[in-house]
């Protein structure tokens, strides 16, 4: 084999996908914790999954960590993310109150109105997500999430994968409430495994 040819990855390298075979899981898990006890306000949600994300990133790229890293990262995304953090709660809340009105029989309706519905959740979710993908620290959040709305039309594999992601998501906590804590760490990972892969692909 010529000495010019690129070495092959070691399969027992601790460093790949987070630091051996549960590394990446319980980063997993840490992140869905400290995502969680971030967003107990509700309006912190939004930046709370953003740094949730950058810690996820920085995990896999071998870069430090910690939790202060995390927290550092999330008071960064606190800056000029109010608007989206009030109107994303506060839309999702709305769609969810027409869904329960529908479900009872209040409003004058069909399931197409209700399919309407839930396509309209996951699209906000879905724009949530990539939009704590995006940012970065110093970005403005308007950009973030203009540029978030595009690539969820623009890259439909990856919008329908985050749609399944969030799909089984709502599984395992209709199954096991606290399980919602984990849940923003597996959505992190989703996204960036979905960015890393549209990257990949040129998209």
């Amino acid at each position: 084999m010529s000495d010019d040819a690129p070495a092959q990855p070691d399969p027992t390298d601790k460093r790949l996908l987070g630091g051996g075979r549960f590394g990446l899981f319980s980063e997993a898990l840490l992140v869905g914790l400290a995502v969680s006890v971030l967003s107990l306000p509700v309006v912190t949600a939004v930046p709370a999954l953003a740094a949730g994300v950058s810690h996820v990133r920085r995990h896999l790229d071998g870069r430090p960590d910690t939790l202060a890293a995390l927290w550092e990262d999330f008071r960064a995304a606190c800056r000029g993310v109010w608007l989206v953090a009030l109107g994303a709660p506060l839309l999702l809340l709305v769609l969810l109150v027409n869904l329960q009105l529908l479900d009872a029989g209040q409003i004058p309706g069909s399931t197409g109105v209700r399919v309407v519905m839930v396509f309209l959740v996951a699209v906000l979710l879905v724009v949530v997500l990539r939009a704590a993908a995006g940012w970065s620290v110093g970005a403005s959040w308007g950009t973030v999430v203009q540029t978030a709305a595009r690539r969820t039309g623009d890259d439909l594999t990856g919008t329908v994968l985050l749609v399944v992601a969030l799909g089984l998501c709502a599984v395992m906590v209709w199954m096991l409430a606290p399980l919602a804590v984990i849940v923003p760490g597996l959505l992190a990972l989703a996204v960036v495994s979905v960015e890393h892969r549209a990257q990949v692909r040129g998209g």
